[in-house]
């Protein structure tokens, strides 16, 4: 495993193909170092739990690169989420939602980290996500915590630097799935910015 360099074109590159065919990568978010692999790779998102040392109970976030994307991939449609998705998303809100097409639900993001974000427009892929970090422990900022923490290497690591936007604090989680919506988690945005944004 390299660790490549997030502003050269070639890890673009490198972390496309690598995503495309089925890896798993850690890279950087806005908020914490990030463990991911195609929404739809079971062994990759198996590997994910191997390298975390993850509690099987616990399911992984989706990163989406737009709505659209996240309403094909099971994302159910409602008024809330296109609410505050027009307000905070690309950003550090996760909501909890209805699966459209299993009785489920599903955590699901739009990141605004640019080669993130860019990644995921590019290749049109939806994501498996969570922090990428030993479970149980802190979530890492930069690249080298972050490889540590794990039992084994992903297929591709790029190397944003420390990241500073939210001094490693996580995204805000909130669940639609109860009325009204629910705060499981406080981060970045505060649960006021929510409310204002459901009135």
């Amino acid at each position: 495993m390299q660790i490549l360099p997030e502003n050269l074109e070639a890890t673009l590159s490198a972390a496309k193909k690598c995503l495309l065919e089925g890896g798993v990568l850690v890279m950087p978010t806005e908020t914490v170092y990030g463990i991911m692999t195609r929404w739809d790779n079971e062994e990759g998102r198996e590997r994910i739990y191997h390298l975390k040392h993850r509690p099987e109970t616990k399911r992984l976030q989706m990163l989406a690169p737009n709505l659209d994307a996240a309403f094909q991939a099971g994302v159910q449609d409602t008024p809330e989420i296109r609410k505050l998705s027009g307000k905070f998303w690309p950003g550090a809100l996760t909501l909890v939602v209805k699966n459209a097409t299993q009785d489920d639900s599903i955590g699901i993001r739009i990141p605004d980290h640019p080669f993130l974000l860019r990644l995921l427009e590019e290749t049109g892929c939806v994501c498996a996500a969570t922090s990428a970090n030993r479970s149980g422990t802190p979530a890492a900022i930069n690249i080298q915590d972050a490889l540590a923490g794990l039992d084994g290497e992903p297929d591709c690591a790029v190397d944003g630097g420390v990241i500073t936007v939210t001094g490693g604090k996580a995204s805000t989680v909130i669940s639609l799935l109860s009325d009204p919506p629910m705060a499981l988690r406080t981060g970045v945005i505060s649960l006021q910015e929510i409310a204002m944004a459901l009135e």
